[in-house]
C-alpha cells in the first residue's frame, strides 16, 4: 500500500490563506457539481433504454404489420432521442447556472474576507460579515427559486416528445378495441 503525503506551505498572510481556502472549496464544489450531473446523465440514461424496452415489448401486441411496428417503433426512438437531447442541453445549463452562482459566492466571500482583514475596528468586521450573510442569503434563495424554475421548464420540455408518443399509442391501441 503506498501513501501519499500531501506537500502544504503555510500562506504568508490571512487574505493568502483565505484565497487558499476559497479556491480548494471552489474545486471541491465543482467536483461535486459534475459528479453529481454525470450520476444523474447515467441514471436518465437507464430510464430511457427501459422505458424504450417496454415500449418494444407493448408494441409487438399492438401491431400485426412488421411495417407499422417498425415505423411506430423507429417514431418512439426519435422522441427518445429528441428527448435525451432536451435532457442534456438543460441538464448543462442547470450546470453551468449552479457553477457561476458558486463561483461569484466563493468572489463575493473571499471579497469580503479581504475587507475584513483590513477592517479598523471590531464594529466594521461585524457589520461586514453581516452585510455578506445577508447578500448571501437573498443570492441562495434568488438562485433556489432559478433553478426550480430551469428544473420546471425542463421536465416538461424533456416530457412533451415522449408523451406525444405515448398518445398516439394509446390512439393505435384503442381503433383496434373499438372496433
Amino acid at each position: 500500500m503506498t501513501t501519499t503525503t500531501k506537500k502544504t506551505t503555510t500562506p504568508k498572510s490571512p487574505v493568502e490563506h483565505a484565497e487558499a481556502v476559497a479556491q480548494a472549496q471552489k474545486e471541491t464544489v465543482e467536483a461535486a457539481v459534475k459528479a453529481g450531473a454525470e450520476a444523474m446523465t447515467r441514471g436518465y440514461e437507464r430510464a430511457v433504454e427501459m422505458t424504450r424496452e417496454q415500449v418494444d415489448k407493448a408494441s409487438t401486441f399492438a401491431f400485426k404489420g412488421y411495417d407499422d411496428l417498425a415505423t411506430f417503433n423507429r417514431d418512439n426512438l426519435d422522441a427518445v432521442v429528441e428527448t435525451s437531447n432536451i435532457v442534456a442541453k438543460g441538464v448543462e445549463d442547470l450546470g453551468k447556472a449552479v457553477t457561476t452562482f458558486t463561483q461569484s459566492a466563493f468572489e463575493t466571500g473571499l471579497s469580503t474576507t479581504k475587507k475584513m482583514f483590513a477592517a479598523k475596528n471590531f464594529q466594521e468586521v461585524v457589520d461586514l460579515q453581516n452585510a455578506w450573510a445577508k447578500e448571501t442569503l437573498d443570492g441562495f434563495l434568488g438562485e433556489s427559486a432559478k433553478l426550480h424554475e430551469m428544473s420546471l421548464k425542463l421536465a416538461t420540455s424533456a416530457a412533451a416528445p415522449i408523451n406525444l408518443r405515448v398518445g398516439k399509442a394509446i390512439e393505435r391501441i384503442s381503433k383496434p378495441l373499438a372496433a
